[in-house]
């Protein structure tokens, strides 16, 4: 009996595995929840990891299934797809990061396993509402205060931002809108959809908010179509009313935030015409965005608004901007064509499938989505379920054991530059301690720096945090070089703060006013690179510059007022006092 019941529980785990279900499970658990504190990342590099070692799972489990089917189904959907993928991927290997790489091929490897697989799909969009609702069950504990944030926001889910979140809650929304009308018990799970709603809201995401009430017009519009068409014209200017109402209420709700976004949408277009066929390549806005906003807001064209909303930025809240500044022309054609065969394609209006590509393609709009794995996961299953209904150009027959070999080595690759990426991570976390601590590193430490600098993975953030390491050690000219290096990957306010402080210290006077300057043009209504400034004149000798930046601190208006601003404020007046004779002769 004993026999027969172990015989019964290895069958149908066995069958579990080999139907995709518990794979599916674990893709959809870990990009959604995995966060750990063995990385620098503790939100976002566990969750892609999650993700790569899960599709790894799936497919082994697809490699030693007897019944391996060594066939390729190639429609419209799926070339589109691996035209754009293509693109990104070959792209990407002219960037240092090379887990990018290995991002984009582990997606397009999911979606030949989801396009394979013939099985049902309705346990698939089971398990994405009920980890829909613990998602939103975990957000609304934060929320309440049952559960604590590692950060100001009030509501995270297990992510770093609330954007994360809102799409995670906008991308279960449509499965559990499509359970709500099938079978049993459809009042509960009416109440879990609004449950979301309600949670989505209280994150304070618009396009989230956006996201969930276009989704459920879609849907109830789909359902309903007879009514909709008897009563069309009231149904069209009704929703368009009330889509219009709730946008213009979405944007001054936060306001600031809105015009922020419309200031960095105005920089960005800029850097669309440098490169406008090719691009500018993948990552290039986090080197060239602050340049060029520095640039614009020190011309004439930018108003007093613009100069106090300024801010460090590394992704243009537009997913579709993005692409066309770094991939230009070509990108966004491949992108159009993409598209086109996603609504080309004969499934529902209702589909959930669908419905969850649409919130996909609004949160593209203003926010940046595919920073997160599980949006990745969610728009490879998606698209996989759209291409079962497209018509098949081609049914290509590879031989099983040239399959197995491409397939087992392509896996392989994937796992080897994975763990190499998590090696480097968790080394990188085990010697960084100290950086939070506030206190000098030892010659241990730095040279186990050295050592990950050499097997360097590309991430600029290990530059920048090996850079202000070394500058709290005073080892300023290699603090120099390493900081260079990091502003052509990634330039930010707080890297040209740094490196004008290496250059103040090394007494480099002209270089470091260089620095302070354009940390300045970059974000105006900071008072920290004035005060270097105010430092360094004084250091300089130069009395006349020092007075002119000390009377601007104190003519300067107050964005956010802070301890920091008002301990400027009093060096200013300080050195104003010590310099009377020069302070009256610069009034006269």
């Amino acid at each position: 009996m004993r026999i027969r019941t172990l015989s019964s529980i290895f069958c149908k785990s066995r069958q579990l595995f080999g139907d995709g279900t518990v794979p599916f499970a674990f893709l959809v658990i870990t990009t959604l929840f995995l966060s750990a504190d063995w990385f620098m990342d503790r939100y976002i590099l566990p969750k892609n990891m999650g993700f790569i070692f899960g599709v790894v799972l799936w497919g082994g489990v697809y490699l030693t299934n007897r019944k391996l089917k060594t066939h390729l189904m190639i429609d419209l959907l799926s070339v589109s797809l691996t035209a754009f993928m293509g693109c990104l991927f070959v792209r990407s290997l002219f960037t240092p990061q090379y887990i990018q790489c290995v991002y984009i091929g582990t997606a397009w490897i999911l979606f030949v396993l989801l396009r394979n697989r013939e099985a049902s799909t309705e346990v698939f969009s089971l398990i994405i509402s009920v980890v829909g609702v613990f998602q939103a069950l975990y957000g609304l504990l934060q929320y309440t205060g049952y559960m604590e944030t590692q950060s100001y926001f009030s509501i995270l889910g297990a992510f770093d931002n609330p954007a994360g979140f809102a799409v995670s809650i906008s991308l279960c929304y449509p499965f559990l809108l499509h359970q709500s009308a099938l079978g049993q018990r459809r009042k509960i799970k009416l109440f879990a959809c609004v449950f979301l709603g309600i949670v989505a809201v209280l994150s304070g995401s618009r396009a989230g908010i956006l996201s969930l009430f276009i989704v459920t017009f879609l849907f109830y519009m789909a359902r309903h179509k007879e009514m909709i068409i008897r009563w069309r014209i009231l149904f069209i200017g009704g929703g368009t009313l009330i889509l219009a109402g709730l946008f213009i209420g979405l944007i001054y709700i936060k306001p600031a935030s809105a015009s922020g976004r419309m200031l960095i949408w105005k920089v960005s277009a800029k850097l669309c015409s440098e490169h406008i066929l090719w691009g500018n390549g993948v990552d290039s806005f986090k080197a060239d965005y602050m340049s060029a906003q520095a640039n614009y807001l020190s011309s004439s064209q930018a108003s007093d608004a613009e100069l106090q909303l300024a801010g460090d930025t590394n992704h243009p809240f537009n997913e579709y901007l993005l692409v066309l500044i770094e991939m230009g022309i070509l990108g966004v054609v491949l992108l159009l064509f993409l598209l086109f065969t996603i609504f080309r394609c004969k499934m529902r209006f209702d589909s959930p499938e669908l419905l969850a590509l649409v919130a996909i393609a609004l949160f593209s709009c203003f926010s940046y989505p595919f920073k997160y794995a599980f949006v990745w996961f969610m728009s490879i299953y998606c698209l996989s379920s759209l291409a079962k209904n497209m018509l098949v150009l081609r049914k290509v027959d590879i031989p099983s054991i040239l399959f197995f070999l491409l397939f087992s080595g392509a896996l392989c690759v994937v796992c080897v530059f994975a763990i190499r990426t998590m090696v480097f991570e968790r080394k990188w976390k085990q010697v960084a301690p100290a950086l939070e601590e506030d206190v000098g590193l030892l010659d241990k430490e730095l040279s186990i720096y050295a050592q990950l600098d050499s097997t360097w993975n590309g991430n600029p953030y290990f530059l920048y945090n090996y850079g202000a390491e070394l500058n709290r050690n005073e080892l300023y000219e290699k603090s120099v070089d390493i900081f260079l290096r990091c502003e052509s990957y990634s330039n930010t306010y707080n890297l040209q703060m740094q490196l004008a402080d290496n250059y103040y210290h090394l007494e480099c006077w002209a270089e470091a006013e260089s620095r302070y300057q354009k940390a300045l043009a970059m974000c105006p209504s900071r008072f920290l690179p004035l005060q270097g400034l105010l430092r360094l004149y004084v250091k300089w000798g130069d009395l006349l510059c020092a007075e002119q930046i000390a009377l601007e601190i104190l003519d300067k208006p107050v964005k956010v007022p802070s301890y920091t601003v008002a301990i400027i404020q009093e060096e200013a007046k300080t050195h104003l006092h010590k310099n009377p004779f020069i302070n009256s002769k610069n009034m006269k």
